[in-house]
């Protein structure tokens, strides 16, 4: 993830991830982060 707008994505994805824990979505979104950086590795 070395372009700035994959760094920008996985930001944003923080500031989501952050978003739902604090309203009691704790469901695991880590997949989707790996899944986000898989796809941009390629």
């Amino acid at each position: 993830m070395n372009t700035p707008y994959a760094k920008r994505v996985a930001e944003k994805f923080r500031e989501a991830q952050n978003y739902l824990k604090t309203n009691g979505f704790s469901r695991s979104t880590k997949h989707l982060l790996e899944d986000i950086e898989n796809s941009v590795d390629k």
